[in-house]
């Protein structure tokens, strides 16, 4: 394994996908998952025993900027969810930033300052 780029967090999601799909193409009309499945794993494989570290770190780059940016949605309504009754979440129309206000009563305008570029804008609870 010297000198190869080894395994990490993209190859192990390759894997455990990849045998995902080809555990799930055993139900019926579903055959066409084990290709996917199967490439998914075998692409999996090729990532570890490859030479190019620029190229392949380059794909960890581009899944960890995906998986975060999902993670932190994912974070941002399960907030929202449990901040229900006591907190309002306001998006700025600028730069799309969110801002949790206390929820004032319903039916009024309030004036709400973004925290990322600090634009003041109003809205209706």
């Amino acid at each position: 394994m010297q000198g190869r780029y080894g395994y990490d967090e993209f190859s192990r999601f390759l894997i455990i996908a990849g045998l995902v799909l080809m555990t799930v193409s055993c139900l019926p009309y579903l055959h066409f998952l084990y290709i996917l499945g199967f490439a998914a794993a075998l692409s999996s494989w090729l990532r570890v025993l490859s030479k190019n570290y620029n190229k392949r770190r380059k794909e960890l780059d581009r899944y960890l900027s995906i998986k975060y940016s999902i993670a932190g949605k994912i974070r941002l309504y399960k907030s929202m969810w449990r901040d229900r009754k006591t907190h309002k979440y306001c998006k700025c129309p600028d730069c799309k930033a969110v801002a949790r206000i206390a929820r004032p009563e319903k039916g009024k305008r309030i004036l709400i300052a973004c925290p990322k570029c600090g634009r003041r804008f109003e809205n209706r609870t």
